[in-house]
């Protein structure tokens, strides 16, 4: 696998677009062809869900837990961080909201994923850091622009 990054400066108070990064029921909307599934019990650490992408019978869930839930403040970073636990996908995602001295904030998204079953490493990883870039940059501009 090969872990890639996603930046963006966004005009939004940190604590806006943690909000916005966070509502993870609405990534559904944001990936294409994709519907979540979330926990019942307040977001924070160890909370699970999933993101089902397919159509019809044809798809394959992709369940995720969270494993770092820090907050940002007015002036000091947040960060969260998933980690995927399901069948077909290994990988996780470091999300970092960075206060602006403009009022507005940056966002780093690094990712790294993959077929969980994987005979050759060496080029799905590669292959998965390329469409996973472009994928996350789309659904990254959904997500800030909600």
């Amino acid at each position: 696998m090969t872990a890639f990054t996603v930046t963006r400066t966004v005009g939004l108070p940190a604590t806006q677009t943690w909000a916005r990064l966070t509502d993870f029921a609405a990534h559904g909307d944001a990936i294409p062809l994709t519907r979540m599934q979330t926990d019942s019990a307040p977001l924070g650490l160890g909370w699970e869900f999933s993101g089902i992408t397919g159509v019809g019978r044809v798809a394959f869930a992709d369940h995720m837990i969270v494993t770092i839930f820090d907050p940002p403040t007015l002036d000091s970073p947040g960060r969260f961080r998933i980690v995927k636990i399901g069948a077909w996908l290994k990988g996780w995602a470091d999300v970092s909201v960075t206060p602006l001295p403009t009022g507005g904030s940056q966002v780093s998204w690094t990712e790294e994923l993959g077929p969980r079953l994987d005979p050759v490493p060496f080029l799905t990883g590669p292959v998965s850091a390329w469409a996973g870039r472009r994928l996350f940059a789309q659904t990254l501009d959904r997500l800030l622009a909600a």
